[in-house]
């Protein structure tokens, strides 16, 4: 049985970007978690949002962590989960900016260097298994 990856070194761009993977899944699984920490076992219908906001900000932060844990494999897929999660994440950064928290510009640059990263033509071909062309 032969491995499906060839053992090549990851071009150091992919591997900043996968960083800044790493750092948005722990960033975003860590304030999911102080949320839900803070709401405790309040039940209230008006916390219902804010559980949900929660949840999905943790489970947004194990499946990028998955996702940069297998980047190395060079399995396409985590290439395609990361850039729609990132895309998400800057329309959703953008979204807060124009609401004046200054705090989104860090998610809006994170979001952009993974994702220009990422759709570049050495990103592609990391994750395609392709030697770069040119």
């Amino acid at each position: 049985m032969t491995d499906q990856w060839t053992a090549r070194r990851m071009p150091r761009a992919v591997r900043w970007a996968v960083a800044g993977v790493w750092v948005h899944a722990a960033l975003s699984g860590f304030a999911g978690l102080v949320l839900l920490a803070a709401l405790g076992r309040n039940q209230g219908g008006e916390v219902a949002p804010v559980r949900f906001i929660a949840m999905a900000s943790v489970l947004v932060g194990l499946l990028l962590g998955t996702c940069a844990g297998l980047a190395s494999r060079r399995a396409g897929w985590t290439r395609t989960t990361v850039v729609v999660v990132e895309a998400l994440s800057v329309a959703t950064a953008a979204l807060l900016l124009l609401t004046g928290s200054l705090a989104a510009l860090t998610g809006i640059a994170l979001g952009a260097f993974v994702l220009r990263t990422f759709l570049s033509p050495v990103g592609r071909a990391w994750f395609d298994d392709q030697a770069p062309s040119g």
